[in-house]
C-alpha cells in the first residue's frame, strides 16, 4: 500500500510539476541549488551589518505581459571567454507612443537617448536598479509587480547589466574571468556595449549616458574613460559616448574617509570623543592606501563604518532615517527567482540562483577597493562631456559631504568658477527637491528626502532630476551640434 502510495505521489508530482511550469497566467517556484540560500556581503548597497537572507517566501509569482522588458539575455565580454554579462533592456515609453502614433515614417527613437546603469557593491545585481529602484516596473513587498511612477526609461532607453561577471544573473566560467581591477570591469562592459550595438544597429546614433550609484563611482568613470581612449578605434562600433552621472558614488576612497567622523559627529551620531577615536582609524586607512596596502586598507575602512553602526545603534549609515537596511526583506529574490521571471527574461537555465549581492564578488574585488577613480572623472571633463554627481542628503557614507570632498580635489580649469557658482534651491513641482550647483559641463544635485539610493527615496523628483540634466546638457548640446553641421 506504502509502494503504491509512494508511486501515484510521483506521479502526481510531476503533473504538478508539469502545470507549474507550463501555465501561461502563474508559475511555481522551482527549487533550486543552495545558490539560492546564499548570503550577501556587506556593501556599499546593502548597509553593514549582518548578511541577508534570500530565501523564498511565497510559492508561486507572475510575470505580467505587459511588464515584459523590450529585450534581455546575455553579452559576451571578450572573444576568448565564455563568461557573459546579464542584462535587461527597457525601451523610452514616451518616445515609443510618439514614434507609433506619428504618421512619419522616421524612427524617433533612433536619436533617443540610451542609459547605462550599474549597481555597485561590488557585487550587487543591477535588477536591483532595474526591479527596486528606477526601472518600469518595481517588485512589491507580496512578489507582485507595480508600475513606478519614477521611472527613468520614461523619456530613455535603459540599460540594466548585471556586472562584472559572477553578480546577479550574470555568469562567470570560472573564477579567474573574474575582473580584479577597473580596468578589466570596463573592458569587458566595453566589449558587452559593442556586441549589444551590433544587434540593434538601429541604435548606434543615440546617445549613451553612463550611470550608476554607490561602488559604480568607479565603474561609470573607468567606463567613460576606457570608451574615450577608444574613440579612434577603427576596429570597434563608434558608440555615442554623451556624459556620465554617479549617485552617492565611492570615488575618491582616500579623501571620502576622512569625511566619516565629521559626518557622523555633526548628524549627532557619535559624539566629540568618539570622533577622534574614527579619525584614528582613518589616519590608519589613509596610511595603508599611501603605502599601497590596498587589502588592509578596505579591511580597516569597513572596520571603520561598522564601528561607526554599532555605537550609533542605528541600522546602516546609508540612511541614518532608516530602521531597516535597504532591501533587507529580500523579497526581490523569491521573484527573480522564480521559474516565471527567470524564462520572462531569457535567464540562462545553468545560471546560478539570484542574490542581490554576491560576497565572493566582493572578496576578490576587495584589494581594488580603495583606489580612486578620481583622475578619471577630471579627464572626462577635460574632455568637455558633460558629469552629473548627485546624492541623498541622509546617506552618512557616501553623502553629499563626503562627495563634496573629493569634489574640491578635482584638478579641472573650470574648479574654481564651479564653486564660485551659485548653488540655488531646485524646486520640483512646486516643492523644495534639493539644491543644484552647474557650471559649463558639472553638475552637483543634493537630493532632500533621500539616502544612499535615491530612486528609491525619492522615485519622481530622481526622474525629474535626470530629465532635466539629459535634456539641458545632452540632448540640447546634441540637437545644436546637429543642425550646425
Amino acid at each position: 500500500m506504502a509502494a503504491r502510495f509512494g508511486s501515484y505521489g510521483c506521479v502526481l508530482f510531476f503533473f504538478f510539476f508539469v502545470f507549474c511550469l507550463c501555465s501561461p497566467i502563474r508559475v511555481c517556484l522551482i527549487p533550486v541549488a543552495e545558490a539560492l540560500q546564499a548570503t550577501s556581503a556587506q556593501t556599499e548597497e546593502a548597509a553593514q551589518g549582518g548578511d541577508e537572507e534570500e530565501g523564498a517566501t511565497r510559492s508561486c509569482y507572475e510575470f505580467p505581459h505587459e511588464a515584459l522588458p523590450t529585450s534581455s539575455g546575455y553579452l559576451p565580454v571578450s572573444n576568448s571567454s565564455s563568461s557573459r554579462l546579464f542584462y535587461v533592456f527597457y525601451e523610452a515609453t514616451e518616445e515609443e507612443k510618439s514614434s507609433s502614433s506619428s504618421s512619419s515614417s522616421s524612427d524617433t527613437t533612433t536619436t533617443t537617448p540610451l542609459l547605462l546603469w550599474l549597481n555597485g557593491g561590488p557585487g550587487c545585481s543591477s535588477l536591483i536598479g532595474c526591479f527596486y529602484e528606477l526601472g518600469p516596473w518595481r517588485v512589491t513587498e507580496k512578489g507582485r509587480l507595480q508600475p513606478n511612477q519614477g521611472a527613468w526609461n520614461r523619456r530613455y532607453g535603459v540599460l540594466f547589466v548585471d556586472n562584472p561577471v559572477g553578480t546577479g544573473y550574470s555568469i562567470a566560467e570560472n573564477e579567474q574571468d573574474v575582473p580584479r581591477d577597473q580596468y578589466t570591469v570596463a573592458s569587458h562592459l566595453y566589449y558587452g556595449l559593442q556586441f549589444f550595438f551590433s544587434e540593434n544597429p538601429s541604435f548606434k546614433k543615440r546617445p549613451l549616458v553612463l550611470a550608476g550609484e554607490s561602488y559604480a563611482g568607479k565603474y561609470v568613470p573607468s567606463l567613460a574613460f576606457y570608451m574615450l581612449s577608444k574613440a579612434s578605434s577603427k576596429d570597434d562600433e563608434q558608440l555615442q559616448f554623451s556624459g556620465m552621472a554617479i549617485g552617492n558614488g565611492l570615488t575618491d576612497p582616500r579623501i571620502q574617509v576622512q569625511e566619516h567622523a565629521n559626518v557622523a559627529h555633526y548628524l549627532g551620531l557619535i559624539d566629540k570623543q568618539q570622533s577622534f577615536e574614527v579619525q584614528e582609524m582613518a589616519r590608519e586607512v589613509v596610511d595603508y592606501i599611501d603605502k599601497a596596502e590596498w587589502l588592509k586598507a578596505h579591511e580597516t575602512r569597513s572596520e571603520l563604518c561598522n564601528w561607526i553602526t554599532r555605537v550609533s545603534g542605528i541600522a546602516t549609515l546609508l540612511d541614518i532615517r532608516r530602521s531597516a537596511k535597504y532591501h533587507c526583506r529580500e523579497y526581490l529574490a523569491p521573484f527573480l527567482n522564480s521559474a516565471s521571471t527567470r524564462a520572462a527574461l531569457h535567464v540562462d537555465p545553468y545560471a546560478p540562483g539570484w542574490v542581490s549581492c554576491r560576497s565572493s564578488i566582493r572578496t576578490l574585488l576587495a584589494p581594488d577597493t580603495m583606489k580612486s577613480t578620481k583622475w578619471m572623472v577630471e579627464a572626462v571633463l577635460k574632455a568637455g562631456y558633460p558629469v552629473l554627481l548627485y546624492q541623498g542628503i541622509y546617506d552618512a557614507k557616501d553623502g553629499p559631504a563626503s562627495s563634496e570632498a573629493w569634489m574640491r580635489a578635482i584638478e579641472w580649469d573650470q574648479s574654481m568658477m564651479f564653486w564660485r557658482s551659485e548653488r540655488g534651491l531646485w524646486m520640483v513641482k512646486g516643492r523644495l527637491a534639493g539644491y543644484w550647483r552647474q557650471w559649463k559641463n558639472l553638475a552637483h544635485v543634493v537630493i532632500q528626502g533621500a539616502g544612499h539610493e535615491v530612486p528609491v527615496d525619492q522615485p519622481t523628483v530622481s526622474q525629474a532630476m535626470i530629465e532635466a540634466w539629459i535634456e539641458d546638457q545632452i540632448r540640447h548640446v546634441k540637437g545644436e551640434q546637429a543642425s550646425n553641421s
